[in-house]
């Protein structure tokens, strides 16, 4: 059973460019029956405008994450753009309800980058 913070992960996020702070997509977080957590992506935005039938709507973005300690840990985010997967980690702000994403090429998070999402 989820902890308190991880239900408030679930649900859509706005997934935001780190550059411009465009709106990039709408992405569902979800439970699966395993007990594992996932992201897919709902909807898709260029420039402010959405975008229909890009290929990318319901693909599963965030794959296999467990809950530890209030988070998610030890799965793995999908970077469609440049096709690579990274070791994920999530975490829910309650200061100002948005959620941070780390995806990293090592497992302890060391190399790799955060971004912000919000509801």
């Amino acid at each position: 059973m989820a902890s308190a913070q991880v239900e408030k992960i679930l649900g859509e996020w706005r997934t935001v460019d780190d550059v411009t702070g465009e709106t990039k997509g709408i992405v569902e977080f979800y439970q699966d029956d395993n007990g594992l957590y996932y992201g897919k992506i709902l909807r898709v935005f260029w420039k402010g405008q959405e975008l229909k039938d890009t290929g990318f709507e319901n693909m599963v973005v965030i794959k296999d994450m467990e809950e530890h300690d209030g988070m998610l840990k030890n799965g793995i985010i999908y970077e469609p753009e440049g096709k690579k997967n990274y070791y994920g980690r999530i975490t829910y702000n309650a200061d100002d309800n948005t959620i941070t994403l780390r995806g990293s090429l090592d497992k302890h998070g060391w190399i790799g980058r955060s971004q912000t999402w919000i509801r």
